[in-house]
C-alpha cells in the first residue's frame, strides 16, 4: 500500500513538474511576446514622431533604417524607391556586413513581383537567388509593400533580411502591415514637404537657392564650421541681354548654374542667386581649398557651349572671405562682395580677389 501511494505521488509530481515547465514556457514565450510589443509600438511611435519632424525624404530613410536595424536585430534592412518619373530604383539601407553604415544606391531593374506583392510576405530563401538582397547567407526574408493612398500607385517596398531560418514570425507581420501604411504616409509627406521646400528657397530659372534662402542663413548663421563665402557675377552678362536678348541671357544663367551647382555639391557646399548674375558660393572648407574649387569654376564657364555660341568672352570675377576673418555671415558677405566690386573698379575682371581686413 505504502509503494501505491508513493507512486501515485510520483506521478502527481511529474505532473505537476511538467505543467510547471509548460507554464514556465508559456510565460518566457508572453514576456517574449511582450518585449516584441514593446519594441514594435516603440518603432511605431518613432515613426510617427519623423512623420511630423524630418523635413526631408531621405532623412526619413536614414532615421527609420535604423531604428528597425537597432530595434528588430535584423542583418540588412533595405527601403527600396521607385523612381516617380523615370524607371529607375533607388535602395536606403544598412546591413551589419557593412557596419550599418546608411547607403544608397541606384539600379534600373527591381524584380516585379516582388515589387507589387499585394501584403507583407516572409520567405525562406531555400537556395533560391534573390537579387535584391544584400546582406550575406540570407535564410529569412521579410517584404513589406509601400502604396501612395492618393493615387493608390506603389511607392516601394521595405525589405528585412536574417542569416536564421524563419526568423520572422506572424507578430512580426501583423505589424509591418501596420508599419507599412505609417510609413508609406510619412514618405509622402516628407516628399510633398521638400517640393513646397524647393518651391519656397529655390530660385526657379537656375535651381539655386535663393536669396531668401540666403535672408535665413544669414539670420541663422552657419553653425562652429569654419567656412568660405565667395560672392561672383559674370564679367559681359549686359552685353549678351543687350545683343542677343533676355532669353539667351536666361540660358548663359541656366547653364552656368548647373555647372557651378554640380561642383559644389560635390564640394559639401551652397550655390545660392541673390539676383541678376550675382550668386553667393559658401564652402565648408579652408580658404586655400575654396580657391581651388572656385579657379576650377572660373577656367570652365568660358568653355560652356552656350558661352562659345555668343562669340564674347564670358567670364566671371569673384570676391572671397572666410569666417576666420569676421564673425558672422552678413560681415562676411560684405567683405566678399566690396572685394568683388573693388576688383571690377580697378578692371581685373576674370580673377579671383581675397578681401582684406
Amino acid at each position: 500500500m505504502l509503494n501505491i501511494n508513493r507512486l501515485r505521488n510520483d506521478i502527481e509530481y511529474e505532473k505537476i513538474k511538467i505543467l510547471n515547465d509548460k507554464l514556465r514556457i508559456e510565460n518566457v514565450n508572453l514576456n517574449k511576446e511582450l518585449q516584441e510589443s514593446k519594441a514594435t509600438n516603440w518603432i511605431l511611435s518613432q515613426v510617427i514622431k519623423a512623420s511630423g519632424t524630418i523635413d526631408s525624404f531621405e532623412g526619413l530613410m536614414k532615421n527609420i533604417t535604423d531604428i528597425l536595424m537597432g530595434v528588430l536585430g535584423v542583418d540588412t534592412c533595405s527601403i527600396w524607391m521607385k523612381d516617380e518619373k523615370i524607371n529607375r530604383y533607388t535602395s536606403y539601407s544598412r546591413s551589419i556586413y557593412n557596419s550599418n553604415e546608411y547607403e544608397i544606391d541606384m539600379c534600373t531593374y527591381f524584380p516585379n513581383d516582388i515589387l507589387m506583392i499585394k501584403e507583407t510576405k516572409i520567405l525562406d530563401r531555400n537556395n533560391k537567388n534573390f537579387s535584391f538582397c544584400k546582406g550575406e547567407d540570407v535564410n529569412s526574408i521579410l517584404i513589406s509593400p509601400l502604396d501612395d493612398f492618393r493615387t493608390n500607385k506603389r511607392m516601394g517596398v521595405i525589405i528585412l533580411e536574417h542569416r536564421n531560418k524563419n526568423f520572422f514570425n506572424k507578430n512580426t507581420k501583423h505589424f509591418f502591415d501596420i508599419l507599412s501604411i505609417q510609413l508609406s504616409i510619412a514618405a509622402v509627406n516628407s516628399k510633398l514637404f521638400e517640393r513646397v521646400n524647393e518651391i519656397t528657397n529655390k530660385d526657379t530659372l537656375t535651381r539655386c537657392y535663393n536669396r531668401k534662402y540666403f535672408e535665413k542663413i544669414i539670420s541663422e548663421d552657419l553653425g562652429e564650421r569654419d567656412y568660405t563665402l565667395a560672392v561672383f557675377d559674370l564679367d559681359n552678362f549686359k552685353i549678351i541681354n543687350d545683343l542677343f536678348g533676355h532669353k539667351k541671357g536666361d540660358d548663359v544663367l541656366v547653364q552656368m548654374s548647373e555647372l557651378a551647382r554640380q561642383i559644389v555639391r560635390e564640394n559639401d557646399g551652397y550655390l545660392i542667386r541673390i539676383g541678376g548674375d550675382e550668386f553667393v558660393i559658401i564652402l565648408y572648407k579652408s580658404m586655400e581649398e575654396s580657391i581651388d574649387i572656385l579657379e576650377n569654376i572660373k577656367k570652365s564657364v568660358p568653355n560652356l557651349d552656350i558661352a562659345r555660341e555668343t562669340g564674347l568672352d564670358v567670364t566671371m570675377t569673384i570676391g572671397v572671405a572666410s569666417s576666420q576673418m569676421v564673425d558672422g555671415v552678413d560681415k562676411i558677405f560684405n567683405l566678399a562682395d566690396m572685394a568683388l566690386i573693388e576688383g571690377k573698379k580697378n578692371n581685373y575682371k576674370n580673377r579671383i580677389h581675397i578681401a582684406s581686413i
